[in-house]
């Protein structure tokens, strides 16, 4: 497809809910540090996006920070990239970095760094022109409490245009939500898609869900998702992208309205997988670790583990094995306490030539303990497996 700009179409990047300064509980220090510095990466990423695609500007519909106290690196940070964008960059408060008196978007550090340069912060809903023909309205937060009438008003406020209009909102739909939430501000999808049938809306740029979702029956309301995975695949889906919009303009006669197309484009590295398996043998484990294994650049990847199933002594010993391998090789891997549930079947042959005296009658006892139903069965099993690895040498 020809993207350069032509005088019946335009184009633009929607992205949202950067939250520069998020960190993740699960990731230590050298991966926190590189995770931080990929999600600006991602960012920075969108304005060479734009120039490889012909769109003029790039719209950010909610979050861009974390919070309203992320370090100052972080903004510092932030403020040069989006100094150095090529193409405008109209920034919406959401309710994690809402428009209040501590906003990080009106911190000296951050407005000093973009005064005069290609970032426009929506402070209001007053109509912003990005060039002759197309505007942006936006619903900025003004603090963290929703307030779900902000958005029905602004629609009913909406006067006909001839120019092309983007509105930019951040909260969760009726659709996902089923209602009012008391943290969420709930976008009702029906109204919305009143104003772009009526010709007052061309295209709703949404942040909040992370994962690009496309709302209503049309193709103009999207959530882009984060432009890097912020949660693993069992819950957050197509993250890591922008989407390239391209609106067709208005005829001059009659004012008709032109096409829309929307394009996931690919701006994270990180995955976050969830895999569950059973294990009950050997060709068990070699499958998932073969699965494993193949996963590319492990750095950026983090696996939690479900696993269920009946193990012997040695089997549980190499899975734990694995695991201290993988926890070193990946940004994060771990076991999910709620969705394992590892029985360890253990029998007198599996330390016959490995303990004797008192350490055998331990072991006797922990073999008990584990082949019963007691509380402390799943305990022993565990035991069981670490002493095995000790006295075989598996334990470094």
């Amino acid at each position: 497809m020809d993207r350069r700009r032509d005088g019946d179409m335009i184009r633009f990047l929607h992205s949202a809910d950067w939250q520069l300064g998020m960190t993740r509980r699960f990731l230590g220090t050298e991966s926190q540090a590189v995770y931080t510095a990929d999600r600006l990466a991602a960012v920075a990423s969108l304005g060479a996006l734009a120039l490889e695609h012909g769109a003029e500007f790039v719209v950010v519909a909610g979050d861009a920070f974390e919070d309203n106290a992320v370090p100052r690196s972080v903004v510092l940070r932030a403020a040069e990239v989006l100094a150095a964008f090529p193409v405008p960059v109209l920034i919406l408060p959401g309710n994690h970095d809402p428009l209040d008196v501590s906003s990080v978007l009106r911190c000296r550090d951050f407005s000093s760094a973009v005064d005069g340069g290609a970032v426009t912060v929506i402070c209001d809903s007053e109509p912003v022109e990005v060039r002759p023909g197309v505007e942006v309205v936006g619903v900025p937060w003004t603090s963290k409490r929703p307030d779900p009438a902000r958005l029905p008003a602004l629609l009913a406020d909406l006067d006909p245009t001839d120019s092309l209009r983007i509105l930019l909102a951040h909260g969760g739909t009726d659709e996902v939500y089923g209602g009012d939430s008391p943290s969420v501000e709930a976008i009702r999808v029906a109204e919305v898609e009143d104003a772009v049938g009526s010709g007052h809306l061309d295209y709703v740029a949404l942040g909040d869900r992370h994962s690009v979702t496309r709302v209503g029956s049309g193709d103009r309301i999207w959530f882009s998702g984060s432009p890097e995975t912020t949660a693993f695949d069992d819950v957050e889906r197509e993250s890591g992208h922008a989407l390239l919009v391209e609106l067709g303009t208005r005829s001059p006669v009659g004012g008709r309205r032109g096409g829309c197309v929307v394009t996931p484009v690919r701006t994270g590295r990180w995955s976050f997988l969830a895999i569950n398996a059973e294990i009950e043998t050997e060709s068990d484990l070699d499958a998932l670790a073969e699965r494993i294994e193949a996963i590319e650049d492990k750095p950026r990847t983090v696996l939690k583990l479900g696993l269920t199933g009946t193990v012997g002594v040695a089997l549980r010993a190499r899975i734990d094995d694995l695991l201290e391998t993988w926890a070193e090789l990946f940004a994060a891997a771990y076991l999910r306490e709620r969705l394992t549930h590892l029985v360890v079947r253990a029998e007198d042959s599996d330390f016959s030539d490995l303990v004797d005296g008192y350490a055998g009658r331990a072991v006797q006892d922990l073999v008990e303990m584990a082949a019963s139903t007691g509380p402390d069965s799943e305990d022993a099993g565990n035991a069981l497996s670490l002493l095995y690895r000790l006295v075989d040498g598996g334990v470094r």
